[in-house]
């Protein structure tokens, strides 16, 4: 049994191997102390894997779309002081992926971070096109920036130390890992964004310790962001490797006439249609699903600048991150002038070497063979 302690302003937290799942909330310590920490030996159960589903002699995404309809109650004051229940009929959709293996990307706008675009235009500009987009990551309001850790397709774009890190979806080897990682582990990794709040953890709800361990500062929605009613997006996977996303139409976090979901009740639900583990992604004003590149959610955002002066019109907030569910990440060729040559396990210099006429794009959208003279902006809408 290893002891970890940390003694600042007469605090004192103890970090065991069994207990390792706290880690998170005593690495929250560190922002006021400057003791030093040591991790546990099992460093494995910062995180969970889960090797992603196969279904074998399939071809393209199997993608499962469901629309959610509920009733959800809840309790306001009134001016006079008395408590007043009320229930609201909320929408969203389930989504669920059974071929998961090379299908689901990180996709960052073509601005890169630090540039934000509506979900339904990363969709349409990612390669290979997302049959299915949502947002993901969080993001600075001010200057667009990617708030926690961001890898898209194996290239690291920004990691943050983990103690002051978030819980993060991400995907390498054939599995799904959901947690908290360092930056060196973060290197290997395919894809991988931060969410904030770990939402279910081994199929049961976990809400209470995951805001614990969360560093809320990266929201800006404050201290009851996880109870207000709110438009949510969470992604997770099943206990067969499947990945699990659920979108809620709602409000934002803040203000007054609040509808959606809280977290728990999230958590709840992902329970009820099977997730094993999800953490919850940025919400409110920017939960965004698109389907064939066509918003099929009602945003809640309607002000400036996402949306029109006046405030009467909801309006899709551009996002900095999107998570892109897409066909099989092989090299597409694009039939020119009528023909057509398959390339598959190809090298890409023989690839490249394919006479001209023929185009081949990277999962990238970058043009690596028989290119003749068309360039990638001809290619909007193939």
């Amino acid at each position: 049994l290893k002891r970890t302690f940390c003694q600042c302003a007469c605090t004192d937290f103890l970090v065991t191997k069994q207990a390792s799942t706290m880690l998170p909330v005593a690495l929250t310590a560190l922002f006021s102390c400057a003791a030093a920490y040591a991790v546990v030996d099992d460093a494995s159960a910062l995180w969970v894997e889960k090797p992603v589903a196969q279904m074998p002699g399939t071809s393209g995404a199997q993608l499962s779309v469901k629309m959610l309809g509920m009733e959800v109650e809840s309790t306001h004051t009134e001016v006079l002081g008395q408590e007043v229940k009320t229930s609201t009929h909320i929408v969203g959709h389930l989504v669920t992926l059974s071929n998961p293996s090379g299908r689901v990307s990180l996709a960052l706008p073509p601005g890169g971070c630090g540039s934000r675009e509506l979900t339904t235009v990363t969709s349409r500009a990612h390669r290979p096109a997302c049959k299915l987009a949502i947002n993901a990551g969080y993001f600075n309001v001010t200057d667009g920036a990617c708030i926690g850790n961001v890898v898209s397709h194996g290239n690291v774009i920004q990691t943050v130390p983990l103690a002051e890190g978030n819980v993060n979806f991400g995907i390498k080897d054939g599995k799904f890992y959901i947690g908290y990682f360092t930056p060196d582990q973060i290197q290997s990794f395919e894809h991988m964004v931060s969410g904030v709040v770990w939402l279910v953890r081994d199929g049961k709800n976990y809400v209470q310790q995951g805001w614990k361990e969360a560093n809320t500062t990266v929201q800006t929605s404050g201290d009851k962001y996880a109870t207000n009613l709110a438009s949510r997006t969470a992604v997770g996977f099943d206990a067969n490797g499947r990945m699990m996303i659920i979108q809620i139409d709602g409000s934002i976090a803040v203000g007054h006439n609040k509808r959606g979901l809280d977290m728990k009740r999230l958590a709840d639900l992902l329970i009820k249609h099977g997730a094993v583990n999800a953490i919850n992604m940025d919400g409110g004003g920017s939960s965004a699903m698109a389907f064939a590149h066509e918003l099929i959610n009602y945003p809640s955002d309607n002000q400036p600048p996402s949306c029109h002066a006046s405030g009467e019109y909801q309006c899709e907030r551009p996002v900095s991150t999107v998570l892109c569910i897409h066909d099989q990440e092989a090299e597409a060729i694009v039939p020119v002038q009528g023909s057509i040559v398959s390339t598959a396990g190809l090298s890409l210099a023989a690839a490249s070497s394919l006479p001209l006429g023929h185009l081949v794009l990277s999962p990238s959208g970058s043009i690596i063979g028989g290119a003749d003279c068309m360039t990638k902006s001809n290619l909007e809408g193939v």
